[in-house]
């Protein structure tokens, strides 16, 4: 039996060739030897070990004599390395739990917030045509300033495709929310099924040529007819129990039928635009009630335009063609509209089309960077406090021959041994730390973990940085000992660092625990400045109630509904409405020109269906006019004061009887104070609100206080009766404005945890700094005591230190603490200040913390009997 020929070879080409004839020989014997001793597997083991410590040690530049047969044990040194480093840990094993526990947590958590940032950095990028596709959207230039949607016309895509053929793929889509889909049952009621928070769209076929999908069934070619549709394998499952469903019918939110053409492989969670059922295009009018014929001016931000560029047409190339583009298609735009593309790489994003805040992911990329560094701090104290105890160790390994690289990389491994242990630990913890991501947090910062060569890359790096990092420092301070001094027992503090190294890394510990303590004090107050701050509008026992997402809603079904409703005695008032409460995520802006005016006016404000009883309803208060008269049509019009401002006018009441040009001729007959329309990162814009009952979608109901449970199940009792094809989905208003803000939750969720494991780390490594203490004083702590030191004053031998050190940290944390903070706050337009008091907090907490940490072994050293302190040494 031979031993292995890649090992052989992996030896020539690291060693070096003066002694690799004899090395070979004598492993080759050893070789032997163990495999007469065991098997195969045992010797071939033993033979790996043996080359991998010879390339190891050339790799390290030793002496050519260490390659000599008299030094054959090299490998064995680098076992004897971890030998020796294992029985430290255990000798030493209340410090070697304090730096596990510490690296393993940091590590952990580090890897955690890669694996998120990674997600969100990986979104979309399986297409390949990523870079070069691009989403057209609709930019408004307004003297406030530039906003964009990313919505553009109906009618865009066929004008951009007729007038530059020279795009290589172009795709128009059209979103819709919560598809509801019957399967027909040849008896009985339908089956029904709802993808809540999923979307649904309409696409052309040349979609499936910009973005790439994997067919299980069928393909998209025929979705250029009417009343064709593509289904995940998911949904085909849910619906039919099998992916084998081509030329299955389904009907698609009550309006459209239509046959199962194509059954796509779902995808991982690595996409933005996740629809779970897709029509095509051309079943839309049906869908809509009307034909696609709109002009420029009408733009929803749910028709979406998706094109992919080669060198015939580049996004340079439509930068200057689209003012011409502009003027011909909408001419009385040219000033204020623009078309511009966004590239994929930037929508996931691009917080203007309600993308994820970039800022928030690379926030918690450097608290994954502190923590590992809190960790790091942690090891060096600790090691460097432990440099005394270990000094005539150091001084015997010299005087018996060792060289300091051969001490250094010694305590490296002992370094390595820890940080893998600790490692092995941390991947624990992630695989619990992503459980309860995916239980706890949604939306932006949800993700999907796959171990792949980046994973396995960024775990061995950040290993390698912790090895380095914990370990550098503390390596070069031990091999550093004169044998003379070492063996003598003379090596003082100040030849190990002594305090002033350490108090400058507790200082730096204790500033990051402090700032993510700042960082989790400004989220927490934010958050409940917008959970309380007053919108202008009611709030409180409102529910919402969803109506069939249809062309044209069916007046008479509403109205029987409302008698319905009104009939339960908790119900107090009804409003129909197309968005619900006044503040939503819905927008939809038009451009209006005011009475006698020219021009359009240079703003574009949003428009609101709403019914008569709206403003009663939700607590709108007029300043000037009257309200809505009752109308299935629009005829009047409130606006807001914003409004009013925008056309120059001081005095609300002189817009009273003036006409609205906007689709129709609309009369204002009041003014409305204003409310918060948008979420508190915007501010009031300008609106009208009219009638129109064929658009409205939500019924808003004001209850009493009492049984919510009993009266939402009469409710969709109700419900099922005068819509029976469709889903009874209701909602309470102040559970939807909080979802407004989902990314500022889940992000105050994640400070809040991390900031925890940092003072988690940091409290480790205080105890361990104070146990290190308390047994360094102990002679120290006995003379006190008998020459009559009280236990406050022991108490205060080891709690002055660490109170000078706090003040130090928050001097450095403040400012920089203060600076992070402002920034995240100006993505709100109302926004909490960040005084004093806040930093205080931060102050009173790190030092309430720290107490608790130091006083347990500090008051158990202050007690302890002087008589048997002063008899050890």
């Amino acid at each position: 039996m031979k031993p292995p020929r890649f090992a052989d070879h992996l030896l020539k080409r690291f060693c070096s060739p003066d002694h690799l004839e004899e090395v070979l020989g004598d492993l080759h014997e050893e070789f032997a030897y163990q495999l007469r001793r065991g098997s195969e597997w045992r010797a071939r083991g033993r033979y790996w070990w043996d080359v991998l410590g010879f390339v190891l040690s050339f790799a390290l530049k030793r002496r050519s004599t260490e390659y000599s047969t008299t030094h054959l044990t090299n490998p064995m040194m680098i076992r004897n390395y971890f030998k020796i480093a294992s029985r430290n840990l255990v000798k030493n094993r209340t410090y070697a739990l304090i730096n596990v526990t510490g690296l393993a947590l940091g590590i952990g958590a580090a890897l955690l917030i890669f694996a998120l940032v990674r997600y969100h950095y990986a979104i979309d990028k399986h297409h390949l045509k990523y870079e070069s596709i691009y989403r057209v959207t609709t930019q408004f230039v307004t003297p406030e300033g530039n906003f964009s949607i990313t919505g553009v016309p109906y009618q865009l895509g066929k004008a951009l495709k007729n007038d530059h053929p020279d795009i290589e793929n172009l795709a128009m889509v059209d979103l819709y929310y919560d598809p509801i889909v019957a399967i027909p049952a040849a008896s009985g009621p339908d089956r029904k099924f709802k993808d809540a928070h999923r979307m649904g769209a309409f696409v052309q076929p040349s979609y499936f040529k910009i973005f790439d999908y994997e067919w299980l069934a069928g393909g998209p070619t025929e979705l250029t007819q009417p009343n064709t549709v593509v289904v995940s394998a998911e949904n085909a499952t849910k619906y039919f129990g099998s992916t084998q469903v081509i030329g299955k019918l389904i009907k698609i939110n009550a309006t459209l039928n239509a046959r199962i053409v194509g059954v796509f492989k779902d995808y991982r969670d690595n996409t933005d635009f996740a629809y779970t059922i897709m029509a095509s295009w051309a079943s839309l009018p049906e869908f809509r009630g009307h034909p696609l014929n709109e002009d420029f001016d009408n733009i929803d931000s749910g028709t979406q335009c998706f094109v992919s560029l080669n060198n015939h047409f580049t996004q340079a190339d439509w930068n200057r063609q689209m003012p011409a583009f502009v003027k011909k298609y909408k001419p009385h735009g040219v000033k204020d509209t623009r078309f511009p593309m966004q590239p994929l790489r930037d929508i996931h994003f691009s917080t203007d089309t309600g993308g994820v805040n970039q800022g928030l992911i690379w926030s918690l990329f450097a608290i994954g960077i502190f923590l590992l560094i809190t960790a790091s701090i942690n090891f060096v104290n600790l090691a460097t406090a432990q440099a005394l105890n270990r000094s005539r160790e150091v001084g015997v390994r010299k005087v018996l021959g060792s060289t300091r690289g051969q001490l250094f990389w010694q305590f490296i491994g002992e370094t390595a041994l820890l940080t893998l242990t600790s490692t092995g630990i941390a991947l624990l913890l992630f695989q619990l730390g992503q459980q309860l991501v995916q239980e706890y947090l949604h939306g932006a910062f949800r993700f999907t973990f796959y171990f792949d060569p980046s994973v396995i890359g960024w775990l061995v790096l950040m290993v390698a940085g912790v090895i380095f990092l914990s370990g550098f420092y503390p390596a070069l301070v031990l091999t550093g000992f004169k044998p003379a001094l070492a063996l003598a027992g003379r090596i003082t503090s100040r030849q190990v660092g002594g305090f002033s190294v350490r108090r400058s890394l507790v200082v730096a510990q204790f500033a990051i625990s402090q700032m993510l303590i700042v960082g989790m004090i400004v989220v927490a107050n934010q958050l409940q400045y917008i959970q309380t701050k007053d919108l202008g509008f009611r709030q409180n026992a409102i529910l919402t109630v969803r109506l069939p997402l249809l062309p044209k809603q069916d007046i008479g079904k509403m109205e029987n509904f409302r008698h319905r409703v009104m009939a339960i005695p908790e119900v107090e008032k009804l409003s129909y409405s197309m968005s619900g409460p006044p503040q939503t995520g819905w927008i939809s802006q038009t451009i209006i020109k005011f009475d006698n005016r020219p021009e359009p006016e240079k703003f574009t404000p949003q428009q609101k269906h709403v019914d008569a009883a709206y403003v009663d309803l939700y607590g709108l208060k007029l300043v000037a006019g009257r309200n809505l008269q009752p109308a299935d049509t629009s005829r009047e019009a409130l606006v807001n004061e914003t409004f009013v401002r925008q056309l120059g006018i001081s005095d609300p009441a002189q817009v009273v009887g003036k006409i609205l040009h906007s689709s129709r001729k609309l009369e204002i007959v009041g003014v409305v104070k204003d409310f918060n329309e948008r979420d508190l990162r915007n501010g009031i814009g300008p609106l009208f609100m009219t009638t129109r009952a064929t658009n409205y979608f939500i019924a808003s109901l004001q209850l009493h206080n009492g049984n919510f449970e009993r009266v939402i199940h009469q409710l969709e009792k109700e419900y099922s009766q005068v819509y029976p094809d469709s889903y009874f989905t209701a909602q309470f208003v102040d559970e939807q404005l909080q979802e407004n803000y989902s990314q500022e939750q889940t992000m105050a969720k994640l400070v809040n945890f991390f900031a925890g494991i940092a003072v988690v780390i940091g409290c480790l490594g205080l105890y361990g700094l104070v146990l290190f203490m308390a047994a360094q004083k102990t002679k120290e702590i006995g003379v006190r005591k008998v020459l009559g030191a009280s236990i406050s004053n022991i108490l205060w031998l080891f709690g002055k230190e660490f109170a000078r050190l706090i003040i130090v940290a928050f001097a450095v944390a403040t400012p920089v603490a203060w600076w992070v903070m402002t920034h995240w706050l100006q993505d709100f337009t109302y926004k909490i200040d960040i005084g004093p008091g806040i930093f205080g907090i931060a102050l009173l907490a790190t030092v309430v913390v720290a107490a608790v940490t130091v006083s347990f072994q500090s008051i158990k050293a202050a007690l302890m009997n002087p008589v048997k302190s002063l008899r050890s040494e």
